[in-house]
């Protein structure tokens, strides 16, 4: 099956489309007050009461509300090459704070669309799960991760499209924005096996080529800024996840977290190869929910807006509607938990944070790892087709 025709996608992707730049919209006015505070810690006050806080505002409060410094020549920045470029780029063009908050959220409300037209070229996806979450009003102005969510949508259209060389050029760069997407990539190149061996090395040698292209003009003139993102997550403390809810200490226990989170994501990788190498059924869609969510669980970091990669998957693996539509509202109240949390810490509230925390925040903490793993499980339990069935989506080779 291969991705749907223009006019087939174009009626998929109508209705869904008008509904989702509507929350868009939504997202952008309850966020973009936030440029009216211009102090760093004023800002951060002002968006945990509010529930509105933004990453794109906080940080470019942080970098002096003007053009930032060139990343990494000048500025350590703790994600990888294209996502430091998208968050700079925006402060050349309008490097004041209105200006750059609705330049960036005007480039992130592009790709949240943009992936949904790719969700909904393909068939047997679920386009009213990403276009109808409530994740994109609270999520959408978080963080930069839209970034990276449209070349992971656009790469698996190319892949099912079978142009699978730029495929597989389109998904590196979503590697070389959010770095994650490299399990979904990893996936691709699993079924590329089922042809011959020399297209597989070929597209290989299109993830380095495309990687040396992105990566090597800052690794020679930046180092050692340039490593900056990998040794910050070797060395990041413990945030709220699976291993403070389970008791480990947040700086005593991180090299074991990231032991065991390599252990539990590549144990997974092999099941997954092995399955598809047994079978040749493997599902390229589902199989990535499951292990995307399996990383997410097993990281000893959860960012909030992790969850918008958890519904762009679930929309397109096709998951129940019951369960996609849970994750949406489990995931708006963990934004309203989490920052609630945050405001009180910040008003130095202690005795009400501390009731909070034990009440509230932890158990969220935890309904939060236990969607994860129903997502996952859901995933990794329908990824093989059927024998004699017919996928559920385009992507099977």
């Amino acid at each position: 099956m291969k991705p749907l025709d223009r006019t087939a996608t174009l009626r998929r992707f109508a209705a869904p489309a008008a509904i989702c730049a509507a929350i868009l919209v939504a997202a952008y006015v309850r966020t973009a007050e936030g440029t009216r505070h211009p102090s760093p810690w004023g800002y951060r006050l002002w968006s945990f009461a509010a529930l509105a806080y933004s990453d794109i505002l906080a940080l470019h409060e942080d970098r002096g509300a003007g053009r930032h410094p060139l990343p990494y020549v000048e500025d350590k920045v703790e994600y990888p090459v294209l996502l430091g470029i998208g968050m700079w780029f925006p402060s050349v063009l309008a490097p004041d704070r209105g200006g750059y908050f609705a330049l960036t959220f005007a480039l992130l409300a592009a790709c949240a669309l943009l992936s949904l037209w790719f969700i909904c070229a393909l068939p047997g996806t679920q386009p009213w799960t990403w276009a109808a979450s409530p994740a994109l009003l609270v999520y959408g102005a978080l963080n930069w991760d839209l970034f990276g969510i449209l070349p992971l949508a656009a790469g698996l259209w190319l892949w099912a499209a079978g142009r699978e060389r730029i495929a597989v050029a389109v998904l590196s760069l979503a590697v070389w924005t959010k770095f994650f997407p490299i399990l979904v990539l990893g996936i691709v190149l699993l079924l590329s096996l089922r042809g011959p061996r020399q297209r597989t090395l070929e597209l290989i040698a299109i993830f380095l080529g495309v990687s040396l292209a992105v990566n090597l003009p800052f690794a020679i003139w930046a180092w050692p800024r340039w490593t900056w993102f990998f040794e910050y997550n070797r060395i990041r403390e413990i945030e709220p996840s699976l291993y403070l809810l389970l008791g480990a200490d947040g700086r005593g226990f991180v090299t074991a977290a990231n032991t065991i989170s390599a252990v539990a994501v590549l144990a997974a990788a092999l099941a997954i190869a092995a399955a598809e190498l047994r079978t040749r059924r493997l599902d390229l869609l589902r199989a990535a929910c499951a292990l995307v969510c399996l990383f997410f669980i097993a990281n000893k970091v959860y960012s909030p807006q992790y969850w918008l990669w958890v519904v762009a998957l679930l929309a397109l693996a096709a998951v129940p509607g019951w369960l996609g539509g849970a994750v949406s509202v489990l995931a708006l109240a963990d934004y309203a938990i989490s920052f609630t949390r945050l405001h009180l810490q910040a008003d130095r509230v202690w005795a009400q944070a501390f009731w909070f925390d034990h009440a509230v925040f932890w158990p969220m903490v935890a309904f939060r790892y236990a969607a994860l793993a129903a997502c996952a499980l859901w995933a990794a339990t329908h990824m093989l087709r059927k024998p004699d069935g017919q996928p559920h989506s385009a992507i099977t080779a």
